[in-house]
C-alpha cells in the first residue's frame, strides 16, 4: 500500500478552496464526524499501510473533519463539493457517530440528507448496501456528471453497551479493556463519559492491526473497501460516457 495521507482542514479556510487548491489530485477522502475520529482513521490507516505490499501506482488519501456532531451537515455539504468539483476521485468514505440511532437507520439518514442538498447536481444513488463482512459498513455506487464513485459509510457504536447513544468511544472502551457497564448499574449515556479521548488514541498507537481492527472493525472495513477502490486501474473512459 503506496499511500500519501493529507490532513484537510476546511475549518481554517473555505473548504471550496481547499477542493480547488489542493484535492484535484486526491484518489479518495475520509470525512469524519469529528476530529477524534480523523485521528483515529489516520492511526489505523497507517497501521494497515505497514502490512501491505506497496504498488506501483500511489494513492493520494485525505482526511477532514466537520468539526463535530452538531456541523454533521456539513459533511452532506463537503461531499456534494467534492463530487462537484474533483474530476480524479475515486472514493469517497464517510465515518460518523449511530449516536440514538441504529447503524442501519443513521446510514440511510445520512444519504437522504444527501439527496435533499444535491440541487441542480446530476447525481444518481444506487441502493444502499449493508457490508457483508460488517453490519456497520455501508455503500453506495453514486454517478454523477457521467462519472462513477463509490461512497462508503462506517457508523460508530457498540450497540451491545448500555448507552443511550452510541459513539467512537464505545470501541476505545473495548481496546482499552476497560470493565464495561451493565445496566442498571451505569448512569453514563455514553462512553464519552468513562473513557479520556487521548487514552484511547493512545492505546491505538499501542495495538498491533489485529488488536485495532477487533475493537474498530468498521473502520478496518471501510479502509479496506477504500484501498481496493483506488488500486483498482482507471477506466480509460467511463463505459456510460458512450451511452
Amino acid at each position: 500500500m503506496h499511500t500519501v495521507v493529507l490532513q484537510l482542514k476546511p475549518h481554517q479556510e473555505s473548504f471550496y478552496r481547499v477542493v480547488h487548491d489542493k484535492i484535484r489530485g486526491l484518489d479518495a477522502i475520509v470525512l469524519c464526524e469529528g476530529a477524534t475520529d480523523t485521528e483515529a482513521a489516520k492511526k489505523i490507516l497507517q497501521k494497515m499501510k505497514e502490512t501491505q505490499p506497496k504498488t506501483a501506482v500511489q494513492q493520494v488519501v485525505a482526511f477532514t473533519d466537520a468539526g463535530g456532531k452538531e456541523n454533521i451537515p456539513l459533511l452532506a455539504d463537503a461531499l456534494l463539493a467534492l463530487l462537484k468539483l474533483s474530476r480524479k476521485l475515486r472514493t469517497i468514505a464517510v465515518i460518523m457517530d449511530a449516536e440514538e440511532s441504529t447503524a442501519e437507520r443513521r446510514a440511510k439518514s445520512f444519504i437522504d440528507s444527501l439527496l435533499s442538498r444535491k440541487g441542480d447536481l446530476q447525481l444518481q444513488l444506487a441502493e444502499l448496501q449493508k457490508d457483508s463482512a460488517c453490519s456497520q459498513v455501508f455503500t453506495c455506487n453514486i454517478r454523477v456528471n457521467g462519472r462513477n464513485l463509490k461512497l462508503i459509510l462506517a457508523i460508530n457504536g457498540d450497540f451491545t453497551l448500555p448507552f443511550t447513544k452510541h459513539t467512537l468511544e464505545d470501541h476505545c472502551l473495548k481496546l482499552a479493556g476497560t470493565p464495561l457497564p451493565r445496566a442498571p448499574q451505569t448512569t453514563a449515556q455514553s462512553a464519552k463519559q468513562l473513557l479520556d479521548i487521548a487514552t484511547c488514541l493512545d492505546e491505538i498507537d499501542k495495538a498491533d492491526l489485529e488488536t485495532a481492527c477487533k475493537a474498530f472493525a468498521h473502520i478496518c472495513r471501510a479502509l479496506e473497501l477504500l484501498y481496493a477502490e483506488t488500486t483498482h486501474p482507471r477506466p480509460a473512459k467511463d463505459e456510460t460516457d458512450n451511452h
